[in-house]
C-alpha cells in the first residue's frame, strides 16, 4: 500500500515542476511583451499567450489547493484580459506591475514548504493588480458601424475578436471577409495552411463555420481578416478555388475585375503584421480520412528529477571504480603468472570500459541544458533594474546554445544575478551623464558563452564608465592590503575587486558598490570549480569572464604525490607535465618561476601550499605540472605522477568549505580516498600571495 505522506510529497513535486515552468515562461513573454510596448507594436498572441499562462496556473494551484497563488493568479487574469480586450493601455506603470506580480509569483512557489508569509506582499500585489485592471476604459467612438461588416458577422464575434477588429481599423488596415470552401475530409489541414499563410501578411481576426449552397461533402468557413495588402495581394496568398474574397469600408469601392479564384478587393496602408487566429466556432465534423481516436502522446521528451540523475551518475562512478579494480587485477594476475586467465580478464575490462564510457556519455548529456536558460531569466533582471534606475538598455545575448551542466548552471544563477545587476546599477552611466560623454542614450549589456577546451566561458560585458583603476589602488592602500603602490600592476588591483568587503561609499565614484559582494561571487563559482576574472577600460566599460568547467561529475583526473600524500588534478586544467630539478628554478622578487619557451611561468610548492610536513628529503628531480584555468598559467611542484584515473568528485561538507584549494573528495579502486585540488582556487591564491 503507497504511503499517503510519500504520494503528497509526490504531488508536491510534480506541481512545484509544472508551476516553475510556467511562471519561466510567462516570465520570458513579459520581456518580449515589455519590448513590444516600448517599440507601440503588441503581437496580440503573445498577450493572449501571457494570458492563457495565468489561467493554466490559477487552475492548476485551485487544483492542489495553494490559495496564495491562485489569487495572485487570478487577479494576474483580470488584469491580462483587460490588456487584450483592448481596455487597459500598456503603459510603463502596466509592465512594472506585471513585473512585480511576476515576481512575487515566482518567490511564493519557490517558497512553498518553507514556512514564509508572503500575505502582505500578496495583498498589496492584488491591489496594485486590481488598480490598474479598474484604470478608466480607452476613449474613443467604435469606427465598426461605418465598415458595412454583415450584422450576421458582428453579431458572432466575441468581444476580444471585435477589439481586435478595431485595432486592425485604426491601424488603417483593409477589412476583407475571405469565404472558402473545403472537402470534409481535409478542411483542417487546407484551412490551417491558408490560416499560416495570411497570418504572414497581417491578422486573421475570426475564424467562423458558413452556410452555404455547397454539396454535402464540403464545409465553408468565412475568414474576416486585416492587412495592408490590395486585393492581388490576398488572392495571391489564398490562391486556390473555391474562394471569394470581399473588403469592407471606403476600402470596398468598385474596383477592377478579380482573378477567377476571388472576388472584388481594395488596400489601405497599414503598419506590420501582428497575427492571431480566433478559434472557429464550434461545429460537429468527423475525423478526417476516418482515423481513430488516439491516447498517444505528441511528445517524446519526459520530466526528471535532477536528484535521480545524480543517483545514476553515482552508480556509474562507482563502477568506473570498479572497473578501475578490475583491470587492476588483471595486471597483477599477467605479472604473477597467470597470463591465459588474465588475457581473458583484460578483454572482458575492456569491454567494460567501452560501454561505461557509453553510458557516461548518455547520462552526462541528459544532465546538459543550454546557457540560454540562464540567459532568459537574467533578461527579467535586465529589465527590472533598468527601469528602477531609470536607464536604458539594450541586451545582446550570443552562444545561447551552449551547454552545461545542469547543477553548474543552478550555482551560478546567483552570481550572474549579482553581476548583472552591478553592471546596470553601477557600470552603466544614467542617460544624460552617456550623451554628454559623447556614447549612445542607451547602454548595452552582451551576454555571451563559447565553449573552450573542456571549460565554458560566460562573459558579461557593458560600455558604461568603466572602473578607476588608480581609485582601486589607493583604495586598497587605505585598507592596508598593501604597503606602497610600487609595483602594482592594474592586473592585480583589479583582484583587489574580490576581496570581503572592498568597496567605496562614495556614492559619486566609479567604484560606488562594485566591489560588495564580489568576494562571495568569486566564491560561489570557485565551489563548482570555475575562475571569475575582471577586465575594465575607464571610460570605455567593463567585462567579467567566467570560466567553468562543462561538468563535475565522473572527471578524467591526473594522480601526483608529494610529502607522501596523493592528490588528483582534473585533468582538464592540465597543460603539461615537466621533469625538472632545483637548478631549473629562478627567483625573481622573492616568487620561484620557471622559464617555459620564452615565457616565465610562476611556480607553487604543493607541500608548502597546504602546509604539509615532509618526513624525507626531497630527491634532486620532481614534477612541474602546468595547469592554466582562462588565460591564467601556473606550475605545481610535485614529487611524482601516478597516472591517470576516472573519478567521481564527492563534497566535503560545510565543514570543509573554508579550505582554499580542494574542491572536494574521490574514492580510487584500491579503496583508497584522496582529495581533488581545486586549480582556480589554487591559482586565485598563489597569484595574490606570490606562492
Amino acid at each position: 500500500m503507497t504511503n499517503s505522506h510519500d504520494e503528497s510529497g509526490r504531488a508536491l513535486e510534480d506541481f512545484l515542476a509544472e508551476a516553475e515552468e510556467i511562471v519561466e515562461k510567462l516570465n520570458t513573454d513579459l520581456v518580449t511583451l515589455s519590448d513590444c510596448a516600448d517599440s507601440g507594436e503588441c503581437d496580440p498572441d503573445l498577450l493572449n499567450a501571457i494570458f492563457r499562462g495565468s489561467h493554466s496556473l490559477k487552475g492548476l494551484a485551485g487544483m492542489f489547493g495553494f490559495s496564495d497563488i491562485q489569487l495572485i493568479a487570478h487577479n494576474l487574469e483580470n488584469l491580462l484580459d483587460s490588456l487584450r480586450l483592448g481596455k487597459v493601455a500598456l503603459s510603463p506603470e502596466v509592465m512594472n506591475v506585471l513585473f512585480d506580480s511576476m515576481e512575487l509569483l515566482g518567490a511564493v512557489v519557490r517558497g512553498l514548504g518553507g514556512g514564509d508569509d508572503h500575505s502582505a506582499a500578496i495583498a498589496d500585489a492584488v491591489a496594485r493588480l486590481n488598480a490598474c485592471a479598474s484604470a478608466e476604459p480607452i476613449a474613443g467612438e467604435s469606427p465598426l458601424q461605418k465598415l458595412g461588416i454583415p450584422e450576421r458577422i458582428l453579431n458572432s464575434l466575441t468581444e476580444y475578436e471585435e477589439h481586435r477588429l478595431l485595432e486592425n481599423v485604426k491601424k488603417g488596415r483593409t477589412i476583407y471577409s475571405i469565404h472558402a470552401s473545403f472537402s470534409l475530409m481535409s478542411f483542417d489541414q487546407d484551412l490551417g495552411e491558408i490560416s499560416e499563410a495570411l497570418k504572414g501578411a497581417g491578422e486573421v481576426v475570426s475564424t467562423l463555420p458558413s452556410a452555404s449552397a455547397t454539396p454535402e461533402s464540403m464545409i465553408d468557413f468565412e475568414i474576416l481578416y486585416g492587412t495592408e495588402l490590395d486585393r492581388d495581394g490576398v488572392a495571391t496568398l489564398v490562391d486556390r478555388e473555391n474562394v471569394d474574397i470581399a473588403a469592407f469600408g471606403a476600402a470596398a469601392a468598385p474596383a477592377a475585375p478579380a482573378p477567377a479564384t476571388a472576388t472584388a478587393t481594395t488596400a489601405v496602408s497599414a503598419p506590420a503584421p501582428a497575427p492571431t487566429v480566433a478559434p472557429a466556432a464550434s461545429a460537429v465534423v468527423p475525423v478526417a480520412g476516418g482515423e481513430e481516436m488516439t491516447a498517444k502522446s505528441m511528445s517524446r521528451t519526459v520530466r526528471v528529477d535532477i536528484g535521480k540523475l545524480d543517483e545514476l551518475m553515482n552508480i556509474v562512478g562507482e563502477l568506473v571504480l570498479s572497473h578501475s579494480t578490475i583491470s587492476a587485477l588483471a595486471t597483477r594476475m599477467r605479472l604473477e603468472g597467470f597470463s591465459s586467465l588474465a588475457i581473458e580478464l583484460g578483454k572482458a575490462a575492456k569491454g567494460l570500459e567501452r560501454k561505461l564510457t557509453e553510458l557516461q556519455k548518455g547520462v552526462m548529456e541528459i544532465r546538459m541544458i543550454p546557457v540560454g536558460q540562464l540567459f532568459e531569466k537574467l533578461a527579467r533582471i535586465v529589465r527590472k533594474v533598468s527601469r528602477e534606475q531609470g536607464k536604458k538598455v539594450d541586451l545582446r545575448m550570443f552562444g545561447a546554445d551552449t551547454e552545461l551542466d545542469k547543477l553548474i548552471i543552478e550555482d551560478i544563477s546567483d552570481p550572474m544575478v549579482h553581476i548583472v545587476r552591478n553592471a546596470i546599477d553601477h557600470g552603466l552611466e544614467p542617460p544624460e551623464e552617456r550623451v554628454a560623454a559623447g556614447k549612445p542614450e542607451r547602454g548595452t549589456i552582451r551576454l555571451s558563452s563559447y565553449q573552450k577546451g573542456n571549460h565554458v566561458v560566460i562573459e558579461v560585458a557593458e560600455d558604461g564608465r568603466g572602473i578607476n583603476i588608480e581609485k582601486v589602488k589607493k583604495k586598497a592602500l587605505e585598507k592596508g592590503l598593501i604597503k606602497s603602490l610600487e609595483g602594482i600592476t592594474d592586473r592585480d588591483a583589479l583582484d583587489f575587486i574580490f576581496l570581503p568587503g572592498f568597496s567605496t561609499t562614495d556614492k559619486v565614484s566609479e567604484l560606488s558598490g562594485r566591489g560588495v559582494g564580489m568576494d562571495v561571487v568569486k566564491n560561489n563559482i570557485a565551489a563548482v570549480s570555475g575562475m571569475v576574472d575582471i577586465d575594465s577600460e575607464f571610460g570605455r566599460g567593463t567585462r567579467v569572464i567566467i570560466t567553468l568547467p562543462i561538468t563535475l561529475a565522473i572527471i578524467k583526473a591526473l594522480l601526483v604525490t608529494t610529502a607522501g600524500r596523493s592528490y588528483a588534478i582534473p585533468i582538464t586544467s592540465v597543460l603539461e607535465t615537466i621533469l625538472a630539478s632545483e637548478a631549473d628554478i629562478d627567483t625573481v622578487e622573492r616568487k620561484e618561476v620557471y622559464q617555459l619557451r620564452q615565457t616565465t611561468l610562476p611556480l607553487v610548492r604543493l607541500e608548502r601550499f597546504f602546509g604539509v610536513a615532509r618526513q624525507t628529503p626531497p630527491s634532486g628531480e620532481f614534477y612541474v605540472v602546468v595547469v592554466g584555468v582562462a588565460e591564467k598559467r601556473l606550475g605545481i611542484i610535485v614529487d611524482d605522477l601516478t597516472g591517470q584515473q576516472d573519478i567521481v568528485i564527492k563534497s566535503l561538507g560545510d565543514m570543509f568549505k573554508g579550505y582554499r584549494g580542494i574542491s572536494g573528495a574521490a574514492d580510487l579502486g584500491d579503496q583508497r580516498t584522496i582529495l581533488v585540488l581545486d586549480v582556480g582556487g589554487i591559482i586565485g591564491e598563489a597569484f595574490r600571495s606570490g606562492g
